[in-house]
């Protein structure tokens, strides 16, 4: 690319000197365009190398990755049968049935003796590139065995649920398998791991065959010979697809394992491709837009990096998770995600998008949730509520953290927050917190029991639960600052209203951007969304409203006055907004009989 573009450039360059020098000789004229055939000449010299060096490492990957596949088969023919046999002697008395044996790893015998073949020949043809550079004749002359995928294939499933069914049933096995894969030849990966890289085989063939197509030139003596090739192995592709019953899913997945960077497992056993899109996921201070996957066990996120490229952030189990919305209306685009791993809040781009997300990942929770109790519907009742049970006990599961800009004061103690005195997180409840209120730390489980920064609040209920019946170690702070007129959480629920108005004493007056709630016929004012104490209160009987409707600017605003007297100005940030709030407000005026 960065060849074509230089040579786009000379031309170019010389173009312009045509045309300032169309004065010259005519001598001039003959030599300039015999430097510039000249040129080109060496540039398409330089072209071919390239791209021969170009094939010829495409070839060497071919072979290396076929190397790295056949170990992959000797490890699950060859070692893991081996590890099996020497515990049947340990034993004295067969670990698990040789015919079950030979059906969980069915068919590997012939892809392990196909392949060894497949690679000892690209082997010799590598060795060999500068006298023959060929090796597409090699997939053809194999193509009628590669059909033998399909059959892998078509019995994967199965045989991956009877390894499950066998390790639950059979501890022996279990010992076996688990001892294997902790083994420094399985790199500690599970089994189910290298029993999948068969069925990723093909489309593997096929993203290199084709990128080797791209750089042969029409001439060369490989070319028909890969062209034929690509054929074989996108219907041998075809096919696997067609039995897996999920082609365009399969399809799916393994662009989405492609398009990550770096070396991550998303094709699955029995997983399926639901929904993706682009959220904004809220850090402590920025929503980051991150490129969100939704499958029928998972729920993974990326950042967009370039051209169709994402990079790997996490990948969220379905169990346990919980999905719902948060609700202030004033974050009607947002949605809470909570899991074990790590819980955030989402924000879409619209209300709409954030109910079909809702929808969606509620749904699959919903499912996930019903195929897991299915499964353990032979274990007893008592294990399978434990499964299913979403209710984990403080420390369990990671906490929704608290926006920083959502709390102007520490939720505890009340007191505001300066450069000098900063907020912190509780890793426990996820609220905002000082440092006086935090000063503690706890085991706590979601963080595979490492010490984290807990609040006074959440330290002494852990203490509780570790000891039940003691004293809590820390008597919890309690809201005293006098400067405080209601200690009413803003986030309160039950209110006829709550979200942000900008608000002014006066036509002149500059505006305030102010949390406000009202509840119980009292208008409570806050400086952000999560503060714990409202800075003012002001019961609404006895006031009444009055609109302005001469423009569109002005119907945002309505006015709010106490026997003829203006008291406040608020403007909503849109019409409809304007209209709830007025509403609201002229409930709360009205004394019920």
């Amino acid at each position: 690319m960065a060849s074509s573009g230089w040579l786009g450039q000379d031309i170019y360059s010389e173009e312009e000197e045509e045309e300032e020098g169309s004065h010259s000789s005519e001598e001039e004229d003959n030599s300039s365009s015999s430097s510039k055939e000249h040129l080109s000449e060496a540039d398409r010299q330089q072209q071919d190398e390239m791209r021969r060096k170009k094939v010829m490492h495409i070839a060497q990957e071919i072979m290396s990755s076929e190397k790295v596949f056949v170990d992959v088969l000797k490890l699950l023919h060859i070692d893991f049968r081996d590890a099996v046999a020497k515990a049947t002697r340990q034993n004295g008395k067969p670990v698990v049935d040789e015919r079950i044996l030979n059906q969980i790893l069915y068919y590997l015998p012939q892809l392990y003796q196909l392949n060894k073949d497949l690679l000892r020949e690209l082997e010799e043809r590598v060795a060999q590139w500068s006298d023959h550079q060929r090796l597409s004749d090699i997939f053809v002359q194999k193509g009628p065995y590669l059909k033998m995928y399909s059959t892998y294939i078509r019995q994967f499933d199965n045989n991956v649920a009877l390894l499950d069914e066998q390790c639950r049933k059979n501890t022996a096995l279990a010992a076996v398998v688990r001892e294997f894969e902790m083994s420094p030849r399985c790199a500690s990966l599970a089994l189910k791991h290298y029993l999948l890289k068969p069925v990723q085989r093909i489309p593997q063939y096929q993203l290199l065959l084709t990128d080797y197509l791209k750089n042969l030139p029409e001439d060369s003596e490989d070319y028909k010979d890969t062209q034929a090739a690509l054929s074989i192995v996108k219907e041998v592709a075809n096919h696997a697809n067609d039995i897996m019953k999920q082609g365009d899913n399969f399809q799916k997945l393994m662009h989405i394992q492609y398009s990550l960077n770096g070396h991550h497992e998303i094709v699955q056993p029995g997983r399926v491709f639901l929904k993706q899109g682009i959220l904004m996921k809220l850090s402590r201070k920025v929503m980051q837009p991150r490129m969100f996957f939704l499958f029928n066990d998972a729920l993974m996120y990326t950042t967009p990096v370039q051209s169709g490229q994402y990079k790997f952030n996490s990948v969220l189990s379905l169990a346990g998770m919980k999905v719902s919305k948060p609700s202030q209306e004033a974050y009607q685009n947002e949605l809470n995600i909570e899991s074990v791993e790590r819980s955030f809040i989402l924000s879409a781009s619209s209300a709409t998008e954030r109910d079909e997300w809702l929808e969606a990942i509620a749904k699959a929770i919903d499912d996930y949730t019903k195929k897991k109790t299915t499964f353990i519907s032979s274990k007893s009742q008592e294990e399978a509520e434990t499964i299913v049970d979403d209710s984990a006990p403080l420390g369990a599961k990671a906490p929704i953290w608290i926006p920083d800009l959502r709390a102007t004061m520490c939720m505890i103690c009340t007191c505001e927050f300066t450069l000098t005195w900063r907020r912190h997180h509780c890793r426990a409840c996820g609220k905002v917190v000082c440092q006086a209120c935090s000063a503690n730390k706890y085991y706590l489980e979601y963080l595979k029991n490492q010490p984290a920064r807990v609040c006074d609040h959440c330290f002494a209920k852990l203490q509780e639960n570790t000891h039940p019946g003691g004293d809590p170690a820390v008597a919890c702070c309690i809201p005293c600052d006098p400067k405080r007129d209601k200690v009413v959480s803003a986030n309160t629920e039950n209110s006829s209203m709550s979200g942000y108005l900008q608000r002014s004493k006066g036509n002149k007056k500059h505006w305030k951007r102010l949390w406000f709630v009202i509840k119980n016929k009292v208008l409570y004012t806050y400086a952000a969304s999560e503060d714990v104490a409202a800075l003012e209160s002001q019961p609404l009987l006895g006031f009444f409203l009055r609109e302005e409707k001469n423009g569109p600017a002005q119907k945002l605003q309505f006015k709010l006055y106490h026997k003829n007297t203006l008291f406040y100005i608020f403007k909503a940030d849109d019409i409809p907004t304007a209209q709830r709030w007025i509403e609201a407000f002229q409930e709360a005026m009205i004394l019920e009989q």
